[in-house]
């Protein structure tokens, strides 16, 4: 096949650098390097594989067809007057420029022959594997020199045919089935747990409310279930705390109580003091008596019920001390009522620990005990009163709106009956004492008078 020869007009890439602009910084910025041109071709043009020369061929063709060249040009005028006009271009940066690019074409010319080398060197290694004396004669020598001849090879996988197992299908289908029984039998076991704890907690609540208490549906953040009703708030009483708990089930089933706020620990002590040697002494004490044992909830009920009743009438002496103040009663600490009394008796109210309650010191026998329960009864009993006065004032037909009302002063509903009653004795005594002297003193002057009268 004889290869046809190129004429002046059929080469199309010149080797020759870009003609010099009239601006010589215009002539630097529009010569481009190899490096910047390869990839804008393959940008524009897609992989080198698909570009031929008859592609290019008619791609000129057409060009040149679509714009053909003016058949008469028209001279330029020229002026006899006007001179050409000088150019002077930069030579030195222009070859400094051609140098560099000079090297950098080499330098891409040096590396694609060496990847044509390194890739000549594998095919005619993998070549030797089967036919040696072709592989060794394109190979270069030093692949020679550290490789061996015929030590790289190459063969075709075929694809191992895919075949169904009925006998995989089937293990999954079963070990399917078998973790969907496992989870039915766990779900199963523990629906049947629940049903035994759920059956426990309603069985529990059922004792609470044939006990007599009273239960409500109750609706929470946290919670959501029974409630009991422990405080006398129906009995008529205004304290702070309503006095209602919740019924709760633990992971067991069991019935839990979980009152409002910390739980109370806190008993009502009452204690008659004596002066002797110049100090006060005790003499007899007793504190109310309440089940410190957790029991079931029946039991819990009543505890909180009980410390409710002994916080709440604490509260209500502490309060009543103001109104007392100038009888001397004073409230010490924030914990301790003093009452003064005649005959240097005095009685104390605190409160102390559930715990502490039968290991306070109690005088067995005393009169001065039995005084003290007197006063603690009392002062509970009086409690009761205020919680039915209460009541019956809350049941009362109200005042027609406009009726003017007198405002009477806080009266003391416990202390005020309590200290009056215990000072009623003491001065009946002094009372009877001053009478019968008086007596005494009057006979006698009423015998002087009718001994002088008879003379």
């Amino acid at each position: 096949m004889s290869t046809p020869s190129l004429s002046a007009d059929d080469i199309f890439v010149s080797l020759e650098p870009p003609p010099l602009a009239e601006d010589p910084t215009l002539a630097v910025s529009s010569f481009r390097n190899l490096s910047q041109i390869i990839p804008q071709i393959a940008r524009e043009r897609g992989s080198f594989m698909n570009v031929t020369e008859d592609k290019l061929r008619k791609e000129i063709r057409a060009a040149s067809q679509s714009t053909p060249q003016e058949e008469n040009p028209s001279p330029e005028p020229s002026s006899s007057t006007s001179q050409p006009k000088q150019i002077a271009p930069d030579l030195t940066q222009f070859e400094e420029d051609f140098n560099n690019t000079r090297a950098e074409l080499t330098r891409l010319i040096g590396a694609a022959q060496n990847e044509a080398a390194i890739s000549l060197d594998f095919v005619s290694l993998l070549i030797s594997s089967v036919r040696p004396a072709a592989g060794t004669t394109s190979m270069s020598p030093h692949l020679k020199s550290h490789v061996p001849v015929g030590s790289l090879g190459s063969d075709k996988i075929k694809p191992l045919p895919r075949v169904e197992d009925p006998s995989v299908c089937l293990g999954w289908k079963m070990q399917a089935v078998s973790a969907a029984s496992d989870r039915l039998a766990r779900a199963s076991e523990r629906l049947a747990k629940e049903a035994v704890h759920e059956k426990k907690y309603w069985e529990q609540v059922e004792e609470v409310a044939v006990a007599g208490e009273v239960l409500s549906k109750m609706r929470m953040p946290d919670f959501r279930g029974m409630g009991v009703r422990y405080g006398f708030v129906d009995a008529g009483s205004t304290y702070k705390e309503k006095g209602i708990a919740t019924l709760r089930r633990d992971a067991e089933g069991n019935l839990v109580l979980k009152t409002e706020g910390e739980k109370r620990t806190k008993v009502l002590s009452v204690q008659v003091m004596r002066p002797l040697h110049g100090q006060y002494v005790m003499t007899g004490q007793y504190a109310s008596k309440v089940n410190a044992e957790i029991g079931d909830v029946k039991c819990q009920i009543k505890q909180a019920r009980d410390l409710l009743f002994e916080d709440e009438l604490f509260y209500q002496i502490a309060r009543e001390t103001r109104i007392l103040g100038s009888q001397g009663v004073t409230l010490d600490l924030g914990n301790t009522v003093m009452i003064p009394l005649p005959d240097d008796l005095q009685i104390v109210i605190e409160t102390i620990d559930l715990e502490d309650q039968y290991n306070s010191m109690e005088l067995d026998g005393g009169s001065d005990s039995v005084i003290a329960e007197a006063i603690s009864i009392a002062l509970h009993l009086l409690l009761c009163k205020l919680h039915r006065k209460n009541l019956n004032a809350r049941r009362s037909v109200p005042l027609p709106l406009g009726t003017r009302t007198n405002i009477t002063d806080a009266k003391s509903e416990i202390l005020g009956p309590l200290v009056s009653s215990l000072a009623v004795s003491p001065i009946k005594d002094s009372l009877i004492a001053l009478i019968t002297e008086l007596k005494s003193v009057l006979n006698d002057s009423n015998l002087d008078t009718h001994e002088s009268l008879y003379i």
